[in-house]
């Protein structure tokens, strides 16, 4: 009888850890890129790879000495960017930097540490970039990338890149890209849980219907819009619904455009 009981218990107990681990939940996204394909050498020369012994997170170059990224990725005091890597098993082109310290690292005022608003972190890089460096067949593998210049709607047709897992699971060897409806804060609103922790700072991806846009990306990552004076960085990878598999809630981004003048501020006080 004892046994039963106890037998009983132990599947009442993994029945309900089952249950919790299948509960729609606002997290960091699990670095996947549904339903992406891989990106073309060179079409993303600004992405980085952000490295404690292996990917943790994405950002993005905007100056030869400075990374944008999110702020939940800077937990790290000391690591590497990467950058010019396009397949990670090639690093023939990569420029790598290390980062020692929280000195070299900002993380907004505002943010609290878990998803929510205010999801933005700069990086100095203190040995600067070589933004004029060509690979062999003539391209420049390490570039930085517009900040939002207002000429242009920060909403439609977007791009996002990563090297987040695919549908099976699996961790590409390419950089993946997708592309993806960029919507705005109403729009994104109405289409998330009512209690979800959205703010006006945050803009949105979503295809109604599909997982497509659904918790993607590598946090701290980039979604651009191609624009006439070439890409513009609108959003940075911040949070979604989990697990991944799971949800067609839209995913959720720091809106670039929203914290230009902190941008600026921060990049005029170097350490």
């Amino acid at each position: 009888m004892k046994l039963f009981v106890a037998f009983a218990a132990l599947v009442i107990a993994c029945v309900s850890a089952a249950s919790l681990d299948g509960v729609l939940r606002p997290a960091f996204p699990e670095g996947r890129i549904i339903n992406g394909h891989p990106a073309t050498k060179g079409e993303a020369p600004f992405i980085v790879s952000l490295k404690s012994g292996s990917h943790f997170c994405g950002g993005s170059i905007i100056d030869e000495h400075w990374v944008l990224t999110a702020g939940h990725c800077l937990i790290y005091s000391d690591f590497e960017v990467v950058a010019g890597l396009h397949e990670r098993n090639d690093e023939s082109d990569v420029q790598i930097r290390q980062v020692n310290g929280k000195k070299f690292q900002y993380v907004h005022e505002s943010y609290g540490g878990d998803v929510g608003p205010n999801d933005i972190g700069l990086i100095y890089i203190e040995k600067a970039f070589d933004l004029n460096a060509l690979s062999r067949d003539g391209s420049a593998p390490v570039a930085s990338i517009n900040l939002p210049s207002g000429k242009y709607e920060q909403v439609g047709r977007g791009k996002l890149f990563g090297w987040g897992r695919d549908n099976s699971g699996w961790l590409p060897n390419t950089l993946q890209t997708l592309d993806v409806d960029v919507i705005g804060y109403t729009e994104c609103k109405a289409a998330l849980p009512f209690d979800a922790p959205l703010e006006k700072v945050n803009i949105c991806s979503y295809t109604a219907g599909t997982a497509d846009g659904s918790c993607n990306g590598d946090s701290g990552g980039p979604l651009v819009m191609d624009t006439k004076d070439g890409y513009e960085l609108v959003g940075l990878v911040s949070w979604g619904y989990v697990p991944c598999a799971a949800t067609m809630y839209p995913s959720v981004y720091t809106d670039v455009s929203s914290y230009k003048d902190w941008i600026a501020e921060k990049m005029s006080a170097k350490p």
